[in-house]
């Protein structure tokens, strides 16, 4: 862990002192963050499709061993973006209370906030920290310019509104432009020509733009065309190595929660028996049965291939407005995702980081 630790922190440090204003050359900063986003990509060695990211990959360095603060959303994301560990944030848990500018906590500096602060038009969208309370509505009154306000998330209705039960489902004649982070890719792409029309303008400041897109984090919901890139769920393999590590601590078990609030998960489990306090809930038998672990694989392979496409649509836009040559790419993960290796579906502590030079 110590090491994945060192290389984010350098990372970060990297990324401020090659950005820094200092001449007339400075570079723009393109983050890219992926929720939930495994090394289940080609550049890992994986059978996904994600030609879009591998291109990237194939021109950056790419760390094979980074490590994330805590397997969750809003500490990781906290932590990687201030810099801070999740103790001296005193951030642990999604919870509205835990913020880092609450009174008595940090009030750290965050990465957005630092370019901000040092001469960059700083613009976020999507998932960048973790919405809500927890941290300051996206943190909008500190780490974002006013061109960059109001922070943009993508229309509720796109997807909430289809009043999907199910764990996964891919829409058909859907080209994913409808869909949330169809949409924040869409805007990612006009803050870009945007920035551009600043440029002709005179305006000569650099950006920092964060970019966040939520797949493939659950539900799995993708354009149909990405699901049809893969074989029938039966045919998907399956992780070889699917039980509970021996001895393995209460503490490390999921209950399942998020993953049973589905029409198609929920009466998986029965009773009891497979709740996390229960001492026969570490065992194969409280694990998803076959048929629905390919499946989920499946569809989580699926919404990668779909947010591959959509950083590729990014990609494409930063070359077309001439900001490919003198622009950092970070492209980044909070967490992971286990697929049924070990058992219990729930956050994978690796994640990755790939720098464009």
């Amino acid at each position: 862990m110590k090491r994945g630790r060192m290389l984010t922190f350098c990372l970060l440090v990297e990324l401020f002192a090659l950005a820094t204003p200092t001449t007339d050359s400075t570079m723009n900063v393109l983050f890219i963050s992926i929720d939930d986003l495994r090394p289940e990509l080609g550049c890992y060695g994986s059978t996904v499709q994600s030609p879009n990211i591998d291109a990237l990959a194939n021109k950056s360095v790419l760390f094979e061993r980074a490590y994330c603060q805590v397997a969750q959303c809003a500490p990781s994301r906290a932590s990687m973006l201030t810099g801070r560990r999740p103790d001296t944030n005193r951030i642990w848990t999604i919870d509205r209370n835990q913020y880092w500018r609450n009174p008595g906590y940090t009030n750290a500096t965050t990465l957005p906030q630092y370019f901000k602060e040092n001469g960059y038009i700083s613009i976020g969208m999507g998932k960048i920290f973790h919405s809500g309370a927890q941290s300051g509505h996206d943190d909008h009154l500190y780490s974002w310019s006013p061109e960059g306000l109001p922070y943009y998330e993508s229309p509720e209705h796109a997807t909430e509104n289809r009043n999907l039960t199910s764990l996964w489902w891919a829409f058909e004649g859907d080209t994913g432009s409808e869909l949330p982070d169809g949409q924040i890719a869409s805007q990612a792409s006009k803050v870009l020509q945007d920035l551009k029309n600043l440029r002709t303008q005179g305006d000569t400041r650099p950006f920092f733009l964060a970019v966040g897109f939520h797949k493939p984090h659950i539900p799995f919901y993708m354009p149909k065309a990405f699901y049809d890139l893969y074989p029938p769920a039966s045919q998907i393999p399956l992780p070889a190595n699917p039980d509970p590590p021996i001895d393995m601590p209460y503490v490390a078990w999921t209950g399942y929660g998020t993953l049973r609030q589905y029409d198609n998960t929920k009466n998986v489990f029965t009773g009891t028996r497979c709740r996390k306090n229960s001492e026969q809930a570490i065992s194969k038998a409280c694990g998803f049965p076959d048929e629905i672990a390919q499946e989920i694989r499946k569809s989580y392979y699926a919404c990668v291939s779909y947010i591959d496409s959509l950083v590729g649509q990014v990609l494409t836009q930063l070359e077309t407005e001439g900001f490919a040559d003198n622009t950092i790419v970070v492209l980044t993960s909070d967490h992971g995702f286990h697929l049924a290796r070990h058992e219990p579906h729930h956050n994978w502590f690796e994640y990755i980081l790939l720098r464009f030079v």
